[in-house]
């Protein structure tokens, strides 16, 4: 009997996923594991394998299509089987359900499941008129931005001329929450994670009870130090940047203090067995945070190694699940744009991120002396829920020190 290949879920927050490639076409045999097409889902552009042999019957799925988890993409039948012309598939999207690990024996948090948001709010008796031959009455602007922003014209009701719905009435519809599309403006299509990154941040803000620690840490020992080692290190091809040392020095810092290396987990409090730093890097679809795992035990070296590995196929679209799933802590770095400082969003259900400003040169005073010195300004964010305020403080002090005296880290 035909076989059906559904939109498989490729990691514990997919919902949904976005056809970028299809490899075969009907007619084509595949063999079981065989890659038959790309999606895109909400972190990374992933393969999809055949689950059988066979020979692809049809393909269901259009490119560039956002379909649930469970939906059927395409179907396989047998070599010499024949298939109804009108042959519907009999699987059906259903919503993923991720099995909830006990407290006592997870060493990570349940993943948070990415929001569905609702769909436009319309009136519950809509007043709809419609011209000869059930074509709704609208405006030649208002079928246009309903087409742009998925609105059902049926479902509207019309506040002109007989009934005829305008760009005001799709606003309505939609809540009045969004700008109405001029002519001439661009509308983009939102990707599978730009829109796991709204929906995360908007929770994290609005559940996450955020706190703020800053500090200021001299620089002049790390910028000394870092310039040594790359020296040293200059034969190997290996060049260490600040945020290589930021990430050992949280590292090290979250070993110091292991009541901060934890998560949220709804009605208890996970306390990780590893210290794996969560790094953020800017992609052209949106951020990602590729994990360094275990980086209180690695060197610096290594850390460099990893992390400009991890950028790399981060950018190119090839992150395994494991690769960025997960995580206890994280680090944003906007010095290279040359931001001073900022305040960066928690990303749950991890319990803290630092962000990193620029190192600049200012003027510090000591004993009444004036001194130039290089500063770089951190901004820990710390969820109140998990970390309370000494702790946090203790947790960014820490850090501070280790940058401030980086031998200690190649030691540690």
């Amino acid at each position: 009997m035909p076989i059906d290949i559904v939109m498989p879920q490729l990691s514990p927050t997919m919902t949904e996923g976005r056809l970028a490639k299809w490899l075969v076409q009907a007619g084509d045999k595949v063999l079981a594991g065989q890659v038959i097409a790309e999606v895109e889902t909400d972190k990374a552009t992933m393969e999809v394998e055949a689950s059988d042999d066979g020979i692809v019957h049809v393909v269901l799925g259009e490119v560039g299509a956002d379909l649930p988890v469970g939906t059927p993409i395409a179907v396989l039948r047998g070599p010499k089987e024949e298939v109804a012309a009108d042959y519907a598939p009999k699987s059906k999207a259903a919503a993923p359900v991720a099995e909830s690990p006990k407290p006592e024996a997870q060493s990570q948090p349940v993943p948070v499941a990415t929001p569905i948001v609702a769909a436009p709010v319309v009136s519950s008796t809509p007043v709809v008129q419609q011209a000869a031959g059930g074509r709704v009455k609208a405006s030649p602007l208002a079928r246009r931005l309903a087409q742009q922003q998925g609105v059902n014209l049926g479902a509207v009701a019309g506040s002109g001329p007989h009934g005829r719905i305008t760009a005001k009435d799709i606003q309505q519809a939609m809540g009045g929450s969004r700008q109405i599309v001029r002519r001439g403006d661009a509308v983009e299509k939102l990707s599978p994670m730009r829109k796991a990154i709204a929906a995360r941040l908007t929770q994290s803000k609005q559940t996450v009870p955020h706190f703020y620690l800053n500090a200021s840490v001299q620089m002049g020992a790390l910028m000394e130090a870092r310039g040594q080692l790359n020296a040293h290190l200059a034969a190997r091809n290996i060049k260490l940047s600040v945020n290589d040392f930021v990430i050992k020095a949280c590292a090290l810092a979250l070993a110091d203090f292991p009541a901060a290396n934890a998560a949220w987990n709804g009605d208890s409090i996970v306390q990780f067995g590893n210290v794996d730093v969560s790094v953020a890097v800017a992609t052209d679809g949106g951020l990602i945070t590729p994990i360094v795992q275990n980086a209180d035990q690695k060197s610096l070296p290594a850390i460099s190694a990893e992390m400009k590995q991890l950028a790399a196929d981060a950018r190119a679209g090839k992150l395994k699940p494991e690769q960025y799933e997960g995580g206890g802590f994280s680090l944003s770095n906007l010095g290279m744009y040359g931001m001073e400082s900022f305040s960066a969003i928690i990303n749950p259900p991890q319990a803290a991120i630092l962000a990193v400003g620029a190192t600049q040169e200012t003027v510090l005073a000591e004993g009444g002396e004036l001194f130039a010195a290089e500063v770089m300004k951190v901004t820990l964010s710390v969820d109140h829920r998990v970390i309370d305020g000494a702790l946090g403080a203790e947790l960014l002090a820490r850090i501070k020190q280790y940058l401030e005296q980086p031998a200690v880290m190649l030691v540690a």
